[in-house]
């Protein structure tokens, strides 16, 4: 084998690089767990790259171990760092045998299992300024990371360059000078949040100076459309729908909505993903296959690409060795390569040795390729003319190796989300794929709408980025003229729906989670449509629609009810509510029929019938729309699965795959790094990344996150507040009390012990909690000058409030707690007293705001009762209700103080702006790492 150095570009630096000095004194032994039998380092003979000796690291017991060796360097350089390893049963879940830099979480890719052969690893670097040395590690694990087996490592260079090569990214040697830049960035508030702060504290106060200045003027709600009752009408007939006031939409409108849905796709369709990737492929069917390619010249070698497709099984997965041909020894083994990914590029790095030829053998024939690209040192181009030369292959696999290297114009260098699945596409994707190809689905814990709606754009545009993708972008710009419609519909003016798609449109997680092929798109589209129709049949008595006329909008909301349901499970939380809104309708119904009723109508008039007659037909009909319809859909969804040959296929399957569905999300427990609670989404305690960028230029990023335009949810916030008093305000003293009192029961039982039942400095939680309770309490019995009523209310009320917290009181709130019988009876009975009176007042106050508070309240409060792993993602059916709310607010506002129109514009300036500002990292655009951490406005925004 050609020595490495060769191809360096200064000596190597490292002291004793191959261990054949009789002393390993030049190499420092360290571990974490120092206990005697944990770890064991030695030198060894049995085992060699090159030369005698190699050094040895035995982990007994999972520890992080290594050897380091400190190397004076230059500062502001590049050096290339690499080394030979080989392993045996080095653990598979944590960080393996790899080289890396003392103090830093940057290293090498590191080798898993038993390695037959030597893998060669390498990391590029550069020092920072003023540097002088840095330590070099050898070794099993890295910070937060222990692992047990065997690990050799060898043949250690590191070497001086002038330049980085073309296409290498290289990391920072001085972990020092990291830690300070991110210590200066974290002690320093970021210029976005100082600013969005000053904007919103603005719009606030110009708010309230307008108010201020109009003194003799009370706010008052929106202006109400006065329904038709039953009393309006003659009795001797059914009133015309002529009478139904209606809105209409005209040319203005749709020409709004369509030029909003065009900026947007133009926004959105913007590197949405490639529309071109290899797609012939070559599916091993026998361990020990085959073949070797001449490379057209001899050629210094510096990755190989890999086009990666499905396979033959669940897994996927596959394993290759590469050998290149030496000249004095035949082939001489290279590297390994394992499949585990699909429907993506990735490489590995080679040694930068010499060589004409190699050849590929399969050591596990599950994983599919598609395409093998082969690139030189220094070169981003992968090399042309190469030709397969011998092939051993087994006449039962798929494909050709031809296919392997006949779509070389489509060889990437760059990996990126633009040409390879990320995130839980290679779930959602994957299986819309199989559903088109009639296999077995392999992502099953959702119902398969979701991914059939997916597949439509695999049909049209092919297995390939743009395709797996493009369906769920057009029901996220869809969504923007349901908006309108549905701001149109509920406010009456043009302004209010414009401002009502203009904040979807602007909507950070409306804009990431649509981009991306997973399911929410589509299940968040139905839930706003089964509320948009249901909102018709509530705010509209059906004795002036008519029979059959009232029953369209129930149709309609069941059939995307029963869509959304068919998608994901999610539409089901939104059954309560659409329940809630039918039931009232019917109540409000019922008691204009009584008051009609009471004026004695003549005997034999179709009052007597009406009702009776309208309620029983309705109500059947909703057993149909509601249940029958829903499920139908829900069982024709299955019929791509049911399409897939063998067993176990028929109409069983719906019910079989939900009850499998229902122990997977109950039972879904496993920790994740982005995991967040409900009660977290709102404020954006832990925004979720989905896609780091490789492969990129020094001091530059590329990310994909998932979070809430701040302008919109933290206002919806405080919108969800200013509800509350208003619907406060419409009901008698004494419910405050009650409602406050409960409110605080419910967070004490609910939130974490952190916020409860913690011991802090200034002592226990629960005293707290009690004490600031009835410090409310005391106030609000002294503005109402101590009516007996609210003293009675608040006394017994803070009795019940009382109870939680001395039943809970210095609980250990773990997943066991959640589970209880007694916690969730405790948190349902609260809940359910704060959402009665809640629900009572905005009903009084404004009978068409009480569609939207259903909406988010349903959609949301089963999530507190759900102890699975939960994502701040599970907010996103919230979010166009939420928005609506900040719309009924923005109307409130400018119908009464029409000057302050202006205020309006400055919030839809400043969502417009963050949106522009938060952009690179919801699109995966290339930025300075500088500007991405100026986006981290808090500790826990981990992107």
């Amino acid at each position: 084998m050609l020595p490495l150095n060769s191809f360096a570009q200064g000596e190597n630096l490292a002291n004793n690089p191959e261990f054949e000095q009789g002393s390993i004194d030049t190499w420092i032994s360290e571990c974490w767990d120092k206990n005697e039998g944990v770890t064991q380092f030695s030198l060894d003979e049995t085992q060699v790259h090159s030369g005698s000796k190699s050094a040895l690291i035995v982990n007994n017991s999972a520890n992080d171990s290594r050897y380091k060796q400190t190397i004076n360097v230059k500062a502001n350089t590049y050096y290339r760092m690499s080394c030979w390893i080989k392993t045996v049963n080095i653990g598979s879940e944590q960080k393996g045998a790899n080289l890396s830099i003392e103090n830093s979480l940057d290293s090498t890719k590191d080798i898993k299992g038993t390695s037959n052969y030597w893998e060669y690893v390498e990391l590029y670097g550069k020092t920072s300024p003023n540097q002088q040395s840095f330590t070099l590690t050898l070794g099993i694990g890295g910070y937060g990371s222990t692992n047990t087996g065997k690990a050799w490592f060898d043949s250690v260079e590191v070497v001086e360059l002038d330049s980085l090569p073309p296409g290498k990214t290289s990391v920072s040697m001085d972990p020092n000078w990291n830690s300070h830049q991110n210590q200066s960035a974290n002690s320093t508030v970021s210029p976005f949040l100082v600013g969005f702060i000053v904007l919103m504290a603005g719009i606030i106060f110009s708010a309230l100076f307008i108010i201020y200045k109009d003194k003799n003027s009370k706010i008052k709600s929106a202006p109400k459309i006065k329904t038709k009752t039953l009393s309006d009408f003659d009795e001797s007939a059914l009133p015309a729908r002529s009478q139904l006031k209606k809105v209409r939409f005209d040319k203005k409108d749709f020409l709004i909505m369509a030029s909003m849905s065009l900026i947007y796709l133009l926004v959105a369709l913007f590197n949405l993903g490639d529309l071109k990737v290899p797609t012939t492929s070559w599916l091993p069917s026998k361990v020990g296959e085959n073949f070797t390619v001449d490379l057209g010249k001899d050629t210094t070698l510096s990755r190989i690409y890999f086009n990666l497709g499905l396979g033959s099984d669940r897994d996927a997965s596959g394993k290759y060795t590469i050998e290149y041909l030496d000249g004095q020894n035949g082939f001489v083994h290279l590297a390994s390569f394992v499949k585990e990914d699909i429907f993506s590029w990735k490489y590995i790095e080679t040694a930068p040795v010499k060589t004409r030829q190699l050849k590929f053998i399969v050591d596990d024939a599950g994983g599919t390729l598609n395409e093998i690209g082969i690139f030189e040192y220094g070169s981003t181009k992968p090399l042309q003319g190469i030709t397969i030369i011998k092939k051993n292959v087994n006449e039962n696999s798929k494909g050709s190796i031809e296919n392997l290297f006949d779509e070389q114009n489509l060889v990437v260098f760059k990996p990126s989300y633009k040409n390879s699945m990320y995130f839980d596409e290679v779930y959602h994707a994957r299986t819309a794929y199989e559903h088109i190809n009639k296999i077995e689905p392999y992502e099953t814990t959702h119902p398969p709408l979701g991914k059939v709606i997916l597949s439509l754009g695999l049909l049209i545009f092919g297995m390939v980025p743009f395709g797996w993708r493009i369906m769920g972008t057009l029901f996220g710009a869809a969504m923007i003229p349901v908006m309108y419609a549905f701001g149109k519909k509920i406010f009456h003016k043009r302004f209010y729906a414009f401002c009502s798609a203009f904040l979807m449109m602007f909507e950070f997680m409306h804009f990431s989670q649509t981009r991306i092929a997973t399911i929410d798109s589509y299940v968040t589209l139905f839930i706003i449509l089964m509320y948009y129709y249901m909102y018709d049949y509530f705010t509209n008595k059906s004795y002036v629609l008519g029979f059959k006329a009232s029953l369209k909008p129930l149709f309609l909301s069941g059939l995307f009810f029963g869509l959304g349901a068919a998608s994901k499970w999610i539409a089901f939380y939104g059954a309560a509510g659409l329940a809630l809104l039918f039931f009232v309708t019917k109540i409000s119904e019922f008691n204009d029929y009584k008051k009609l009723i009471a004026k004695e109508p003549q005997k034999g008039s179709w009052v007597y019938r009406f009702f009776p007659l309208y309620v029983n037909s309705t109500v059947a009909y909703c057993v149909f729309a509601f249940i029958l319809m829903p499920l139908i859909i829900y069982t024709l969804s299955y019929i791509p699965w049911m399409q897939v040959p063998g067993e176990g296929h028929g109409l069983n399957l719906f019910y079989d795959n939900s009850v499998s569905m229902f122990n997977y999300h109950s039972n879904l427990v496993d920790d994740h790094p982005y995991q967040s609670s409900w009660w977290e989404w709102p404020i954006m305690v832990k925004p979720m990344a989905f896609y780091f960028g490789s492969d990129l230029e020094p001091d530059m990023a590329s990310k994909i996150f998932t979070m809430g335009n701040p302008a919109i949810w933290w206002t919806g916030i405080l919108v969800f507040v200013i509800f509350t008093v208003f619907a406060l305000s419409k009901l008698k003293k004494y419910y405050v009390p009650i409602f406050i009192t409960s409110a605080a029961a419910f967070a004490f039982t609910a939130l974490p012990g952190t916020l409860t039942t913690s011991v802090t400095k200034f002592g226990r939680l629960e005293t707290w909690w009690m004490a600031i309770c009835a410090t409310i309490l005391i106030l609000l019995l002294i503005l109402s000058k101590f009516d007996k009523k609210q003293l009675l209310a608040s006394a017994a009320s803070y009795i019940g409030f009382i109870i939680p917290v001395l039943l809970f009181y210095g609980a250990e709130k773990n997943l066991d707690f959640y589970k209880q019988l007694s916690t969730r009876l405790a948190i349902l009975i609260f809940l359910a007293i704060c959402i009665s009176i809640l629900f009572r007042g905005i009903y009084k106050y404004d009978r068409k705001l009480l569609v939207i508070m259903a909406a988010i309240v349903f959609q949301y409060i089963p999530w507190i009762f759900i102890t699975r792993v939960a994502f701040i993602y599970h907010y996103f059916s919230i979010v166009p209700f939420l928005i609506l709310s900040i719309v009924y607010i923005i109307n409130i506002f400018v119908d009464k103080y029409p000057k302050g129109k202006f205020i309006a514009y400055v919030y839809l300036g400043l969502v417009f702006a963050l949106f522009v500002l938060y952009y690179p990292g919801l699109s995966g655009l290339e930025v300075p790492i500088e500007y991405m951490g100026n986006l981290k406005w808090f500790g826990t925004w981990y992107f």
